[in-house]
């Protein structure tokens, strides 16, 4: 029997096809594959490709497939599902199709446990999480706006704040002054404020934030106070969906991944600590996709769980 685990990103796609001993059988990557940026049509072109890639790589036929389990960014309500699955199923007919937003496939990837709280920290923030009974439950994913840390650009938006701040004299001088006039290839704050508000500098965000928690870590009150209430947020979430799922009473890991992840991690491990105390937070350590085979393997063959997932992240 073949297990197949696919991680459809916004930005990349890694596809796994694996034996019950864990054994990678063949292994695909693909750009973009979120239905919502590249449009329907694609997608199911797309996952098509995929797994029609992933057979021919592992020298096997759909026929072999016990099951399939698809994280997909863009699976978001239940009408998604609806949009999605029918495109999905006829890939692989007679295999027992999963289907999960992509936010849950690091909580399985990274904990010994079927249940416990996930939490992406990226270019976007979703908090998601799954019961002792299967239940589950996540955060919308959409921002700030709908109370979602914003992602790895929320810090440098953060910073400019707090270098604006320190410019008009409201507060002390912070090292993201001159952070972030070297990011900008400028030497001050007003001609770095010119050129991305007039389009003369084009930077992605997002590229800034590793210098606010390496400020952080050198002690700079500014960028601690960043660093803090982003990880923040990201525990009071985790600690709310822990509540919804009732896992607020006993021990439960929570996983943490994404580009911020591990620049983040000491602070939300202490912000956790108070929110949710029987939590124990782990930085993910392997590929999300890993998640979405180890639910493939939970739904057909879960005795196989755990041997399937110490070969796939070299743990004991």
């Amino acid at each position: 029997m073949i297990l197949i685990g696919v991680d459809v990103g916004g930005t990349k796609t890694t596809a796994l096809a694996v034996d019950l001993q864990g054994r990678v059988l063949a292994r695909v990557h693909a750009g973009a594959g979120n239905w919502e940026g590249i449009g329907l049509a694609a997608a199911a072109q797309l996952y098509a490709t995929i797994i029609s890639d992933l057979l021919s790589h592992a020298n096997t036929h759909s026929d072999d497939v016990g099951a399939v389990a698809w994280g997909l960014a863009g699976l978001d309500w239940p009408s998604d599902e609806a949009r999605l699955r029918p495109l999905l199923a006829p890939l692989t007919p007679r295999a027992t199709l999963i289907t999960v937003n992509d936010a849950f496939l690091p909580l399985r990837a990274g904990s010994h446990d079927s249940f416990g709280v996930g939490v992406i920290a990226g270019t976007g923030s979703t908090v998601a999480g799954v019961a002792v009974d299967g239940r589950r439950y996540r955060t919308f994913g959409l921002g700030s706006d709908w109370a979602d840390f914003a992602g790895a650009q929320s810090l440098t938006i953060a910073a400019m704040s707090m270098a604006a701040e320190a410019h008009y004299g409201r507060r002390a001088p912070t090292l993201l002054t001159a952070l972030l006039c070297d990011w900008g290839g400028v030497t001050d704050i007003p001609t770095l404020a010119e050129g991305l508000s007039r389009g003369l500098i084009v930077r992605d965000p997002a590229t800034f934030a590793p210098q606010v928690t390496q400020a952080a870590a050198a002690g700079d009150a500014a960028a601690m106070t960043i660093v803090d209430t982003a990880a923040q947020l990201l525990a009071d979430n985790a600690g709310a969906v822990a509540r919804q799922l009732d896992l607020t009473g006993q021990p439960h890991t929570v996983v943490i991944a994404g580009g911020a992840a591990a620049a983040l991690f000491v602070a939300f491990t202490q912000a956790l600590r108070h929110v949710s105390p029987s939590a124990t937070p782990v930085l993910l350590g392997c590929e999300p996709v890993v998640g979405a085979v180890l639910l493939a393997c939970d739904a057909v063959q879960p005795r196989a769980a755990a041997l399937v997932r110490r070969a796939l992240t070299n743990e004991e």
